[in-house]
C-alpha cells in the first residue's frame, strides 16, 4: 500500500460508519465507557472535503463556518475587512500553548471579537465544549494542502491528512507506508515545526499523529526547542492496556468523533508553567482511568451515607497527579457536583505543586489551604478554608488533610449542604489512622476517589492494617510498573546490592566474635563448621543494625564507592544522586546524614588538592524542634550545612528559612534553579523520597532498609523519563544486608508489578519475569552478549567496518542494527566495572578499549564504525527515503571521547595545495581522498561540507584566485584557508546575485556579507539600520537598465521592490544555514 492510497483509505474509514447516540450533548458529564467493550460509538462523520487544497482555501472554509455558526449575530457572512479581524487572532497565536488558550477561551467557549461594518462590536463563538461531538460542531478532513514556505529559502510543502473542527485545522496526520519507520512522520512534523509551518491558520494544530499502518504515535503540538519523541505516545486497548497497532482500530477508537475532539480538547492540558508553557495530551491510561472516574461520578446518589466511588492505582512516575487534578478540574464541571476538594498531604503541598496546580488551570479558579493562588501565604488559619468549602461557583479547592481535620474540629464549623467531591492524590500516605475516617463521617454524603502509585494491600499491612480499598472502594483503573516500563512510560531499575563488610573479615573477624558471645559454651570447632555452611541470608541475619549505624569506616567506604564509580553511574556526569541512610531503634538518623556530608567534604578536599574532579554535594532534613537530646547538634549541623550550600550557590539561607533553603536545595537537584546551577548529590533521611520529579536523577544510594511501598516510591525517584539512551534505567545502589535486601524489592516489585494484587491472593516473587518484562536490567554478561551479536553481524555486513552495504535493503538492515548497537553500548558504558566469579566486567572509563576488543573490534574499527560509517549511513538512508539528513534519527554512543586531529587535516591541505601547484594531480587526488575520509568522520556536518567545498575549490584551481600571492611551498598554521575558500565562493555567488538583480553599484559584497552576519534564519530583520530601505529605494531606479535577467527587468517598481526583499532574505537565510 503507497503513502496515498494509505491517505485515501484513512479518509474513507474516517468519513464512513454508522453514527449512534447522536443526542448526547453533556460531554463532561455523559462519557460513556464505549471503548470498555471494545464498541466504537461515533456520534457524527468526518465530512471529506476533496476541494480544499490550500491555505486560502481553508481560509475561505473557515470563514463560511463562522457564518454558518454565529447566524444569531451575523446577516450575511463577513467581509473581507471583517475577516481580517478573526485572522489576526489567529495569526498571532505563536505557540501551541497560546491556541490551545484561544481555543479553550472563557468557560470553555471561544469567541472573537469583531467590528462589523454596520457598527455593531460582536463576539463570534468558535468553539464550544458543550458541543463536543454533538449539536452545531462541523467535523471536516482535508488532505494534500499546499503550504507555500514560511521561512525564505525552505520548499514548499504538503500536509498529508488534516482534520478540521469548526474550520480550525485541529489534529494533522502525517503517513508513512509500511516500509518506512513512524519515527520518519515525527521527524517530518518537527522539521515543519522548525520551518513555522504550523502558523496562520495551521497555528491552531494541537495534536500530531504520524502513521504507519502498523504503528501510531501521537503527541501534542509544541516548539521546536520542545519537540521530543520520547513524548510521542501510542495508544492501548482499555481491557489489557496493550498497545494498539492496527490503523484502522486506532482510527475507530482515536480519531473518530466524539474522541478526537475530547482528546484535543477535555484530554489536552494547557500546562502553564513559567518559561515552560507547552501542551500535554494524555496517555491512553490517563483518559480510561479519568473517565472511569467520571462514570462513577455520574451515577454517585449524594443523599447515601457516603460515596466511595473507588481508587486508581497509576505507578509512581506515570503522571498520576496530572492525571488525577485533570479529573478533579473535569469532575468540578459536572452539573450534579458542588465543589470539587483536592486533598493533598501537608507534606506534598510545596511551592513547587502549588505552581503545578495553578499551570495546570486555564481559569485560574482554584485556592489553595482555602485562598485564591494569587495571595496564597502558606497560613493555617483554616477561616479562610471554611469560607471557600460555603461559597457558591465551581472551583477546586487544594487543601491538605491535616487541614480538613483542624476544620472539622472547629466547634463552630457546620458542614455545608452541598454535593463535595474529594478527589484525593497520594492516597497511601493520607489514609491512615482515624483522622481520615472522621472526615468521611463528617462530609455526609460527599463522594471519594483516591489515587494512588502504591495501594496499600493485606500483604503489605497485614490483616488489621488499613487497605485502600476500604477508604476508597473498588479498584477503578490499574497501570502497574511493568506496564509503564513495557511503554517506556517510566524505566526500568538497575540494582546493586553490597556491603562494606568483606566477606573473609566477616568470617575471620566478625562472625567468631558474635557466635562466642551468643553462644559461650561452643567451642572453636562448633563456630568454624557453622560459618562454613551458612548463607548469604544466614550472614545478613548476623550482622546487627549497630554496624552500619553510625559506622565511620561505613561511610568512608560507601563514600569512596561513590567517587570510584561516579562517572559509570552517572553517564559521566550528565545525571544527579541522592543518598537515603536511615538509622534504626528509634534512634535519630541526621546525625549519621551530616557523619555522610562530613566525609563527602572531606574526600572532595583531598580532590581538589590532587586535581581531581569533585561533587557537589547538599543536605536537607528537618529542623529540630522537639528538645531531644540531639536538637542541638542536628540544628548546629544543619546551620553548617546550609552556610556550605550559600557559599557554594552565592545565597544567604538560615534557620530561620529552612523551608526556603529546601525548595531552593530541589531546584538544584531536578535541574530547575533560574543560575543553571546543580547539585551532584543530595543527602536525605525520609525528605524527597516520595513525591518528588526529577527526570535528571539517575542514582539512588541506599544506606537502610527499605520494603514494599517505600522501596515502589523511593526507587521510582530515579526512573522519570530523560532521555532513554543516555538513560536506560534508575540506578539503586544498596550498602546494606544484600540478601535480605536483594529479597525485599524481589517482594516489592513482585506486589507492584501485578494487577492481581489487587485481589486478595498470593503473589509469585520471580526475579527471572522481572527481568524479562525490563523491570529489572540483565546482568552485564547477558548484555555484553547483546551487543556482541549486532557487532558480529554489522562486522559481516560492513565488510569488517570497512563500507556501507551497498544493497538498500542492507542499509536499513545496518541502520536498525545501528540503533541497537548504540542503545546497548549506552547500558554497558553504566556497569560498574568489577571482577566477578575471577573475570572482569563492566566499563572501565581509564581503559575503554579494552569493552571493544572484547566484542569483537579493534579501537580503529570502532571510531570507524561509529563516524565515517555512521555519517555515511545517514546520508544514504536520507537518499533513499528522500528526506533531509536532519529527519534521519540516528544517535551513535562512542566508547570514548572522539578526539578530531585538526593538525592532521592542516597538513593534508597543505599538501593538497603544493600538489595542485607543482601539477602532481595523482598525488592531489589522494589528498582529496584522504580530505574526504576526515570530512566524512565529523559529526559536525555543515563543517564537513565547508571542507568539502574547499578541497573541490583548490583541486579545480579555483582556489586561490587570480592575483593573490600565494608562497610556496604552502606553510600553513591554520585552517583560515577553509573560511577563505568559502567566503570566496560565497562572494562570487553574492556578485552573481547583485548582477542577477541589477544592484552592482547600489550596494557592495561586503555590505551584503556584514548584513548577513547579524542574520538569524526565518527572521525579518536585515533592515534595522535602514539600508535595506534605501536599497530597496536606489534599486528601483536602475534595475531595468542594469539587471541581467529577463523576467526581473519585466517587474514593475513595486513588485520589483518586494521580490528583490524576498530574495535577499531567502539568501540570508540560506548563507546563515550553511554556516
Amino acid at each position: 500500500m503507497t503513502e496515498l492510497e494509505f491517505e485515501n483509505k484513512l479518509i474513507e474509514q474516517l468519513s464512513t460508519g454508522i453514527v449512534t447516540n447522536t443526542d448526547n450533548t453533556n460531554q463532561i458529564g455523559d462519557l460513556t465507557d464505549a471503548y470498555g467493550n471494545m464498541k466504537v460509538y461515533k456520534s457524527k462523520l468526518w465530512k471529506y472535503e476533496p476541494t480544499i487544497k490550500t491555505t486560502e482555501a481553508l481560509w475561505e472554509n473557515f470563514r463560511k463556518i463562522l457564518y454558518q455558526l454565529n447566524q444569531n449575530q451575523l446577516t450575511q457572512p463577513l467581509s473581507d475587512t471583517e475577516f481580517k479581524q478573526v485572522q489576526k487572532v489567529i495569526n498571532e497565536l505563536y505557540t501551541p500553548y497560546q491556541a490551545g488558550q484561544f481555543l479553550y477561551g472563557i468557560n470553555g467557549v471561544s469567541q472573537v471579537e469583531v467590528d462589523l461594518d454596520d457598527g455593531r462590536h460582536v463576539f463570534l463563538t468558535v468553539f464550544d465544549q458543550k458541543q463536543i461531538g454533538a449539536g452545531n460542531t462541523v467535523y471536516q478532513v482535508v488532505s494534500q494542502v499546499k503550504r507555500e514556505p514560511q521561512i525564505a529559502g525552505r520548499p514548499e510543502r504538503r500536509f498529508d491528512t488534516t482534520l478540521l473542527i469548526n474550520g480550525l485545522p485541529i489534529i494533522q496526520i502525517e503517513e508513512k507506508s509500511v516500509k518506512h519507520h513512524v519515527d520518519e512522520a515525527l521527524n517530518q512534523m518537527h522539521q515543519y515545526i522548525q520551518e513555522k509551518q504550523y502558523s496562520d491558520i495551521f497555528s491552531t494544530v494541537q495534536i500530531l499523529v504520524a502513521m504507519t499502518p502498523n504503528r501510531i504515535k501521537y503527541m501534542a503540538n509544541t516548539t521546536a526547542e520542545l519537540f521530543n519523541k520520547d513524548f510521542a505516545f501510542e495508544w492501548q486497548n482499555p481491557n489489557d492496556n496493550k498497545v494498539v497497532r492496527n490503523w484502522t482500530t486506532f482510527a475507530d477508537m482515536f480519531l473518530s468523533i466524539p474522541m478526537a475532539h475530547q482528546m484535543s480538547t477535555l484530554f489536552t492540558i494547557l500546562d502553564g508553567t513559567k518559561n515552560k508553557q507547552m501542551l500535554k495530551v494524555m496517555r491512553p491510561y490517563q483518559v480510561y482511568a479519568t473517565k472511569a472516574v467520571l462514570n462513577e461520578l455520574k451515577r454517585a446518589d449524594f443523599d447515601l451515607p457516603i460515596n466511595k466511588l473507588g481508587y486508581v492505582w497509576h505507578t509512581t512516575g506515570s503522571g498520576k497527579t496530572i492525571t488525577s487534578f485533570k479529573t478533579a478540574w473535569l469532575a468540578s464541571r459536572m452539573p450534579n457536583v458542588d465543589k470539587v476538594v483536592f486533598v493533598v498531604d501537608r507534606i506534598a503541598l510545596t511551592k513547587q505543586t502549588e505552581a503545578n496546580y495553578k499551570a495546570y488551570d486555564p481559569e485560574g479558579s482554584i485556592d489553595i489551604d482555602g485562598k485564591q493562588f494569587d495571595t496564597i501565604g502558606g497560613t493555617e488559619n483554616t477561616s479562610a478554608l471554611k469560607k471557600k468549602l460555603n461559597e457558591k461557583g465551581y472551583g477546586i479547592i487544594v487543601t491538605s488533610v491535616q487541614k480538613l481535620n483542624t476544620l472539622i474540629n472547629r466547634k463552630d464549623f457546620v458542614v455545608p449542604k452541598k454535593n463535595f467531591v474529594f478527589i484525593v492524590d497520594e492516597a497511601h500516605r493520607s489514609t491512615g489512622g482515624e483522622s481520615f475516617e472522621d472526615l468521611q463521617k463528617v462530609f455526609k454524603g460527599a463522594a471519594w476517589v483516591g489515587y494512588t502509585g502504591t495501594p496499600m494491600f493485606d500483604k503489605v499491612v497485614g490483616k488489621k492494617g488499613t487497605k485502600t480499598h476500604e477508604v476508597f472502594g473498588k479498584l477503578l483503573h490499574a497501570y502497574t510498573i511493568r506496564e509503564a516500563i513495557s511503554d517506556k512510560n517510566v524505566l526500568g531499575f538497575k540494582v546493586d546490592f553490597e556491603t562494606t563488610i568483606a566477606e573473609d573479615k566477616m568470617k575471620l573477624e566478625y562472625l567468631p566474635k558474635f557466635y562466642k558471645e551468643k553462644y559461650p559454651n561452643w567451642n572453636e570447632l562448633d563456630i568454624e563448621r557453622k560459618i562454613a555452611n551458612l548463607t548469604d541470608n544466614d550472614m545478613d541475619d548476623m550482622i546487627e543494625p549497630s554496624f552500619y549505624d553510625n559506622n565511620l569506616d561505613h561511610v568512608k567506604l560507601v563514600v569512596e564507592d561513590i567517587f570510584k564509580n561516579w562517572r559509570n553511574r552517572s553517564n559521566d556526569g550528565a545525571y544527579n544522586a541522592m543518598l537515603t541512610t536511615h538509622v534504626g531503634g528509634n534512634r535519630a538518623s541526621t546525625p549519621m546524614a551530616l557523619m555522610y556530608f562530613d566525609e563527602f567534604e572531606r574526600v572532595n578536599q583531598e580532590r581538589l588538592e590532587q586535581g581531581l574532579p569533585t561533587l557537589k554535594v547538599g543536605i536537607t532534613f528537618s529542623m529540630s524542634t522537639n528538645n531531644s537530646d540531639n536538637q542541638l547538634t542536628t540544628n548546629d549541623g544543619l546551620l553548617r550545612a546550609m552556610k556550605h550550600y550559600n557559599k557554594m550557590f552565592g545565597t544567604s539561607f538560615g534557620l530561620d528559612d529552612v523551608s526556603g533553603y529546601t525548595q531552593d536545595l530541589t531546584t538544584r537537584l531536578n535541574r530547575t534553579a533560574q543560575d543553571g546551577q546543580y547539585l551532584d548529590i543530595v543527602i536525605v533521611v525520609d525528605q524527597l523520597l516520595t513525591g518528588f520529579d526529577a527526570p535528571q536523577l539517575n542514582t539512588l544510594y541506599v544506606d537502610r532498609t527499605l520494603k514494599d511501598a517505600m522501596l515502589i516510591q523511593a526507587y521510582s525517584r530515579t526512573n522519570r523519563i530523560a532521555d532513554n539512551q543516555g538513560k536506560p534505567w534508575g540506578r539503586i545502589v544498596n550498602y546494606r544486608w544484600p540478601a535480605k535486601n536483594e529479597e525485599l524489592m524481589n517482594r516489592a516489585l513482585s506486589i507492584y508489578a501485578n494487577k492481581h494484587s489487587a485481589d486478595v491472593q498470593e503473589t509469585l516473587v520471580d526475579t527471572k519475569v522481572l527481568v524479562d518484562s525490563g523491570v529489572l536490567a540483565k546482568p552485564f554478561k547477558e548484555q555484553f552478549e547483546e551487543v556482541k551479536q549486532v557487532v558480529d553481524r554489522l562486522a559481516d555486513m560492513t565488510d569488517n567496518f570497512t563500507e556501507v552495504p551497498a544493497s538498500e535493503a542492507k542499509q536499513e538492515e545496518m541502520f536498525n542494527l545501528m540503533r541497537t548497537y548504540s542503545a546497548g553500548m549506552s547500558k554497558l558504558k553504566q556497569y560498574d566495572p568489577d571482577v566477578v566469579n575471577g573475570e572482569d566486567i563492566g566499563f572501565d572509563y581509564d581503559n575503554p578499549d579494552e569493552l571493544v576488543t572484547l566484542l569483537g573490534m579493534t579501537p580503529e574499527q570502532e571510531e570507524m564504525l561509529t563516524t565515517s560509517l555512521y555519517n555515511d549511513l545517514k546520508e544514504r538512508i536520507a537518499e533513499n527515503h528522500d528526506v533531509p539528513v536532519a529527519q534521519i534519527e540516528l544517535r551513535m554512543i562512542h566508547v570514548k571521547q572522539i578526539s578530531v586531529n585538526y593538525d592532521y587535516l592542516t597538513e593534508l591541505i597543505e599538501a593538497l595545495m603544493n600538489a595542485v601547484h607543482e601539477k602532481r594531480m595523482d598525488a592531489a587526488a589522494d589528498y582529496c581522498e584522504k580530505i574526504n575520509d576526515f570530512a566524512m568522520a565529523l559529526d559536525d556536518r555543515q563543517y564537513a561540507k565547508q571542507i568539502n567545498n574547499a578541497v573541490d575549490a583548490i583541486y579545480k584551481g579555483t582556489y586561490p584566485p587570480e592575483g593573490m600571492t600565494i608562497q610556496y611551498p604552502v606553510k600553513l598554521t591554520s585552517l583560515e584557508v577553509i573560511e577563505d575558500v568559502n567566503t570566496m565562493i560565497m562572494k562570487d555567488d553574492i556578485f552573481d546575485f547583485r548582477l542577477k538583480w541589477g544592484i552592482i553599484d547600489v550596494i557592495s559584497n561586503d555590505e551584503i556579507l556584514d548584513l548577513f552576519a547579524r542574520h538569524t534564519a526565518g527572521k525579518q530583520d536585515l533592515d534595522s539600520t535602514g539600508r535595506i530601505s534605501k536599497l530597496k529605494k536606489d534599486a528601483r531606479a536602475e534595475y531595468q537598465s542594469k539587471a541581467q535577467d529577463k523576467d526581473i527587468i519585466s517587474l514593475n517598481k513595486i513588485k520589483y521592490g518586494n521580490e528583490l526583499v524576498a530574495a535577499l532574505y531567502k539568501f540570508a537565510d540560506s548563507y546563515v544555514n550553511e554556516r
